[in-house]
């Protein structure tokens, strides 16, 4: 149920923020909106530390880059929203080291309208990234036989 409300609340503020609106398709088929899906793949007994290996991901939206929302995720943990299109900065913060993870730091990008974009946090060798991976939710043009 925390969940729940802790996504609501992220979309109204960001709503408010940016004023999008909540269909997924404006006039000009242009999309306000993307889902974003956080995952927290990272055993931390693979680099010396707890199993689940708590962090909190920092998001950074707009052109100022302000900080919208901290999320707490721990090892198998995820999190999914609906987002307006914009730019945005992923900054994930080690609890148990207690300090950024540079390697994991992701944007200023900017991510438009349509898409779903998955992160997930990884191991690559012994170094600790985000892997991003972007599908396209927009509807495909339908063929009519004549």
């Amino acid at each position: 149920m925390k969940t729940i409300v802790r996504v609501f609340s992220i979309i109204m503020f960001l709503s408010l923020l940016v004023g999008f609106s909540y269909s997924p398709v404006e006039a000009g088929g242009r999309c306000p909106t993307f889902i974003a899906h956080i995952t927290h793949g990272i055993d931390g007994t693979k680099l010396g530390l707890s199993q689940e290996l708590p962090v909190i991901v920092e998001v950074y939206f707009g052109p100022n880059l302000k900080l919208v929302d901290k999320i707490d995720l721990k090892f198998k943990q995820s999190f999914t929203a609906e987002l307006p299109r914009g730019t945005y900065l992923i900054k994930v913060f080690s609890v148990e080291l207690n300090e950024y993870v540079e390697s994991m730091t992701t944007g200023p990008v900017e991510i438009p309208g349509c898409k779903k974009v998955i992160f997930q946090a990884r191991l690559v060798g012994e170094e600790a990234v985000i892997n991003v991976i972007i599908r396209d939710l927009a509807p495909k043009p339908v063929e009519v036989a004549q």
